[in-house]
């Protein structure tokens, strides 16, 4: 280490460089840009054909932060729009297109169209849902499980129910799945869990329920919840950790309408329209989201009878219509808290709109409520060249409208962050293809918000930073391509938005 210090010493002046923001776009839907190519595409004939991205619209990602899957739709026409795309880091490939043969089907089954919430688990395999169209008549609705080699259709419309209960005096034991199978995730033993909208053969009564695989776990006016029937459960309301040590419900009980929307976890009710949140006299009048994370920890947002929103974190509350975004910032959060997630090593990022005076600028993305990380406004390097030359910048062309993608963010453990995001130019033209979708200029982003002097991105700032440090100060080419996820300017440690020799000693205290 004395070795390094006294290199660092010796160190001859460096050109000062602008600090960059460590934003890689990875897909995008800006017509003409590399990004925005669906990779693998084919007409209903199976040929080769050019289309772009239009929307992209649901994200799921793996819980160990690297793969992922994008839900997206193509300008390709109503019979090849939508698509899937399978990604790892910031590469990634075609996985399912509308119009191509459904992988583990029965002969003619095409794609239709994919359902907006799917899971991998702690293996890196994927459970997705899918419309068909052709085929076998009745059997639209599939669940599908790849285990990185083979497709297979575990459950599908037409399959027997078993354990659920019809309204007497219907006879029960004939009830069999609808097309409509929502909520979808996969256990690492295999199974997958989800919600049963329809439900054939059996009364409006005793729907939805939720299942893993075939088998009733919870079912509308069936199972009570505090001594009490639950009456519905919300269209993606269910979730089970990989491991299956927890779970959670959303819906309504059978109590009185005023209080009857709840969220459960583990079997106990966290939230009930009508109660306060934790930590306060708001009142909960609804959930918008909740995400669970592998170790149980769950994360929801909401509102109150004022439309003020907040978030919960495992029974804590972290930020409410009101509060401060973050220590000294001088501005609070709006009535919008938009995203809300986090890891399993404590971090997490709350995304919304602050009262920030600029309208082009209130909209942001803060970690573990210390820092604003992400900005709507700030500039993207969308063609990775290291310099803001692309005139490209994250926000709505109309200020008013939000800059992310609600909900569609992922922390990982290592502090690497996924998020969909409007872009624009700085005339404020939305960059997207078709504006109308509501996405303006959609980009799936990953940045990583490690602390400053990471400069090997493992999480930690310590003796294996020295090299890469080093590196990064007299041979930026040779660090980015030797740390490609990484960002040379973690280095700018006396935060002077430079980064040069005068970050050696503010390092090395760090170091020390």
């Amino acid at each position: 280490m004395r070795d390094a210090i006294g290199f660092f010493v010796a160190l001859t002046a460096v050109s000062a460089a602008s600090a960059a923001l460590p934003y890689k776009v990875i897909v995008s839907e800006i017509p003409g840009h590399p990004s925005s190519v669906a990779p693998g595409a084919t007409d209903l004939l199976g040929n080769p054909m050019f289309t772009e991205f239009k929307a992209l619209e649901d994200l799921a990602v793996a819980p160990d932060g690297k793969k992922w899957l994008l839900k997206a739709r193509t300008n390709a026409g109503s019979d090849l729009e939508t698509y899937l795309v399978l990604g790892e880091n910031l590469t990634y490939g075609y996985f399912a297109h509308e119009g191509r043969p459904v992988l583990g089907g029965a002969p003619g089954e095409l794609y239709d169209f994919f359902d907006a919430k799917n899971s991998f688990n702690d293996h890196g395999h994927l459970a997705y849902g899918v419309r068909a169209r052709g085929g076998v008549a009745s059997v639209f609705e599939k669940i599908i499980v790849w285990d990185g080699t083979t497709h297979t259709i575990v459950v599908q419309m037409g399959d027997l129910c078993i354990g659920t209960l019809d309204e007497p005096p219907a006879v029960s034991g004939d009830e069999r799945f609808g097309n409509s199978l929502n909520g979808i995730h996969l256990l690492n033993d295999g199974r997958v869990g989800f919600v049963a909208i329809t439900i054939d053969n059996c009364s409006s009564f005793r729907r939805p329920a939720v299942f893993y695989n075939h088998t009733k776990f919870l079912q509308s006016r069936t199972d009570s919840i505090a001594g009490v029937p639950w009456d519905s459960f919300d269209s993606d309301g269910f979730f089970t950790t990989p491991d299956g040590a927890h779970w959670y419900a959303e819906g309504d009980d059978e109590g009185a309408t005023a209080t009857d929307k709840i969220l459960v976890v583990d079997g106990a009710v966290v939230l009930r329209e009508g109660s306060p949140i934790p930590g306060g006299a708001t009142t909960m009048t609804d959930v918008f989201n909740v995400e669970m994370i592998s170790d149980g920890t769950w994360f929801a947002r909401g509102d109150d009878p004022a439309d003020n929103d907040f978030a919960v974190r495992s029974g804590t509350t972290l930020a409410r219509t009101g509060d401060e975004i973050c220590p000294g910032a001088g501005e609070n959060w709006s009535a919008v808290i938009a995203g809300f997630t986090g890891n399993v090593k404590g971090d997490f990022v709350i995304a919304g709109q602050s009262t920030h005076a600029d309208t082009s600028a209130d909209y942001v993305i803060v970690l573990n409520n210390d820092r604003v990380v992400v900005r709507e406004g700030d500039p993207v390097d969308l063609d990775g060249n290291g310099a803001f030359d692309d005139n490209v910048f994250i926000g709505r062309g109309n200020a008013a409208l939000a800059a992310f993608n609600p909900d569609d963010m992922y922390l990982t453990n290592q502090r690497v962050l996924y998020f969909i995001a409007s872009l624009r130019d700085g005339a404020g033209n939305d960059l997207g293809s078709i504006p109308a979708f509501g996405s303006g200029g959609n980009a799936l982003i990953r940045v990583r918000l490690n602390e400053l002097g990471d400069m090997n991105c493992d999480g930690l700032v310590n003796n294996f930073d020295i090299d890469p440090f080093v590196m990064a100060l007299i041979d930026p080419s040779l660090y980015q391509a030797t740390f490609p996820d990484c960002n040379r300017n973690l280095g700018d440690v006396n935060e002077d938005g430079l980064f040069n020799n005068f970050d050696i000693d503010p390092f090395v205290e760090a170091i020390l």
